[in-house]
């Protein structure tokens, strides 16, 4: 009886299959994954060309990364971030131990709010950021930065907040490229444009808005964060590995060549990947987390 039972099971099972393979093939257009003109790459010619792909770097042609600046800088935030607020009780919004915004970039941010002090916050992207910012507010500024959170899938931030929360700051449950235009063109000199989205370019993406639409048209004065920013504007082996084919980077990089209209404040993976004994010798919390610099500052010019 168990032997008719399997067989019955292996047959059912290669119907399933033989079902399966007579599905047609998922719409991709043209040009299938890995063609010449598809945008997600041929992963064999991507490890076949890996060492000049990942190359290491110190340098970008026509972006000024302005070291100097970037090592006082990285003083003055290792110095605040000692004060930062956070313990293991949790007893506040942010927390240390969560994968998606970790402790270097979490310290950066915490130290960029208080050298700064925005008087108002347009964050594309939120969660644990957002919940950051809010508990560094409170601690430190006095609650007196005004909140915009823009994401199609805020639940993580929503789980952030508390009902008094939810009556001082403004939670835009949309895509970036959907909205009224007045959301971004009211930024202000001295705000802060805290972006951290989908990282892909395509056609009527949120990063084409954002890089193409939003920041060539930020008055100067503009503080503007970007998330998930690899140094040397490449993405990380182990990244591409898990299928992440993003593009965000490439668009920022051309974006920077030789454009005066922004200014390099800070780039946590140049930063740890170029100046590491500096970092490790003055900032050595930073590093606490594996993946913790991910994070590029600039200002508008």
């Amino acid at each position: 009886m168990e032997a008719d039972r399997l067989r019955a099971e292996a047959a059912e099972l290669r119907a399933q299959l033989e079902e399966v393979r007579q599905q047609p093939a998922p719409d991709v257009g043209e040009y299938p994954p890995g063609h010449f003109h598809s945008p997600i790459p041929d992963m064999a010619d991507v490890w076949a060309r890996e060492e000049t792909i990942f190359r290491s770097r110190t340098e970008i042609p026509g972006i000024d990364l302005r070291a100097d600046e970037q090592v006082a800088l990285m003083g003055e935030l290792a110095t605040l971030s000692r004060e930062h607020p956070w313990t293991d009780g949790h007893e506040l919004r942010y927390r240390f131990d969560n994968h998606m915004f970790a402790r270097g970039d979490a310290l950066a941010l915490y130290g960029m709010l208080r050298r700064f002090q925005p008087s108002r916050v347009v964050e594309v992207g939120s969660g644990f950021s957002s919940a950051l910012m809010l508990d560094t507010d409170d601690v430190h500024l006095d609650s007196r930065t005004r909140f915009t959170f823009i994401d199609p899938y805020p639940e993580r931030l929503h789980g952030h907040l508390s009902d008094a929360d939810r009556d001082r700051v403004t939670v835009i449950e949309e895509r970036a490229e959907l909205l009224d235009p007045k959301v971004f063109s009211d930024i202000e000199p001295a705000d802060l444009l805290f972006i951290d989205s989908s990282h892909v370019s395509r056609i009527g993406s949120d990063v084409n808005f954002l890089f193409l639409e939003v920041l060539p048209q930020l008055p100067a004065g503009v503080l503007v964060h970007i998330h998930d920013i690899p140094w040397p504007f490449e993405y990380w082996r182990h990244w591409v590995a898990q299928g992440r084919y993003w593009n965000e980077a490439y668009l920022l990089r051309a974006l920077l060549t030789d454009n005066p209209r922004f200014r390099m404040l800070w780039f946590s993976s140049y930063m740890l990947n170029v100046h590491r004994d500096q970092m490790n010798e003055v900032w050595p919390e930073f590093e606490a987390d594996r993946g913790s610099g991910a994070s590029l500052w600039m200002v508008t010019a």
